[in-house]
């Protein structure tokens, strides 16, 4: 198709690991300008970021191209349907009831799948089943295209529960349907959490890489922000299944993953921009990674991944292929981070220029609304 937009080519620049983005190798999966889209685990902290990237990839109309925008929720009556934004209606679906799921995604031609589980210390086994039952339910309601929000540093080998589980669920899903694993570095919402901003508010920036060591982070927002981009541009180009192949073979996996950063810096450098944006000196303190070893296991890897190797995203294509990526300043003038006043519990909420505040009552009703449909699910 020689319409295809360049959107659909580039991911060899930006950390792909399965695929290169040849023609000759990958198959065109068209998702209709009219379709309907399923958004799945949009209702916590990053995934309402996230969802607030996908509607800004529409542009004036809200939307990315036309798609009829579906937030499952357990109950579209509840909490979490009255706080969706406009332009996006409820749907019922639970990941833990298999026979619900196929209902709620036949007539749709795409997928956004935020979350299966919530975060945690460790992976949580329950994340592969509910894949398992999703794969299954996309593939039954003839689902051209699944976006999930997966982890880089795919194949690091540094036993990293969380990621490992992760790039299992993407073969899950790309044995069933063909897949894009947007794969997420650090997400930068994370330093909104009341173990971390509190500290840098009064000028300390605890973290255990070295002052130099550069860090990639990417804005939850960019998440959405980038799978509406791929349903803007009508399509998405994925490895062709090699033939013959069995079904869940590396060959037979229709897997497109994208790495995704839209900065890095090293904690020397995000203590000059928090400076900088909140108005106050901010200090780098190493703290040693060694006592994770015995209190959670995992954040020792994760700290021991981020010093030795860290993510592999290429930021410059990412920023080319996504255009509107945050850089690390923007994120932080763009959610209003020197306001003390704000918190991660209130919700993220992005201004749609550096001299907007995202502080107005609106924003503190819907997050309020919201802050309640994540209890409710």
């Amino acid at each position: 198709m020689s319409s295809r937009p360049d959107v659909t080519t580039a991911a060899a620049g930006s950390g792909s690991s399965s695929g290169s983005g040849s023609s000759s190798n990958t198959t065109w999966v068209e998702v209709p300008a009219e379709g309907r889209v399923v958004l799945i685990g949009i209702t916590g902290a990053t995934g309402r970021s996230a969802l607030q990237g996908l509607l800004a990839a529409g542009g004036a109309t809200g939307r990315p191209g036309r798609h009829t925008l579906l937030a499952m929720t357990r109950n579209p009556s509840g909490a979490s349907a009255q706080g969706l934004p406009e332009g996006v209606q409820a749907v019922a679906g639970d990941l833990d009831a298999p026979a619900s799921l196929e209902p709620a995604l036949r007539g749709a031609s795409a997928v956004y799948c935020h979350a299966l589980a919530k975060d945690g210390a460790t992976a949580d086994p329950q994340e592969l089943v509910r894949a398992r039952s999703l794969a299954a339910a996309a593939k039954a309601a003839c689902v051209k295209l699944i976006m999930y929000n997966s982890s880089g540093g795919r194949g690091c080998g540094y036993g990293i529960s969380q990621m490992e589980q992760k790039h299992q669920v993407e073969d899950i899903l790309a044995a069933a349907v063909p897949t894009v694993a947007l794969q997420a570095t650090l997400f930068m919402e994370e330093l909104w959490k009341r173990y971390t901003r509190p500290g840098i508010l009064k000028g300390a920036f605890t973290w255990s890489s070295p002052g130099d060591r550069p860090i990639q982070w990417v804005a939850a927002r960019d998440l959405g922000l980038a799978a509406g981009t791929l349903l803007a541009a009508g399509g998405v180009e994925v490895p062709a299944a090699a033939a013959g192949a069995p079904s869940g073979a590396h060959g037979g996996l229709r897997l497109r993953a994208i790495e995704l950063a839209g900065d890095e810096l090293s904690p020397e450098q995000m203590c000059a921009a928090f400076a900088k944006v909140q108005g106050s000196p901010v200090r780098h303190n190493r703290a040693p990674a060694w006592p994770f070893w015995f209190l959670a296991r995992d954040v020792w890897r994760i700290s021991k991944f981020l010093t030795e190797r860290g993510y592999k995203a290429d930021v410059a294509a990412c920023r080319r292929q996504f255009p509107g990526m945050l850089t690390f300043e923007e994120f932080l003038i763009l959610t209003g981070w020197a306001d003390p006043s704000r918190t991660f519990e209130d919700g993220i909420a992005f201004a749609t220029a550096a001299s907007d505040t995202p502080a107005t009552a609106a924003t503190a009703a819907a997050a309020t609304t919201a802050t309640a449909a994540t209890k409710e699910q």
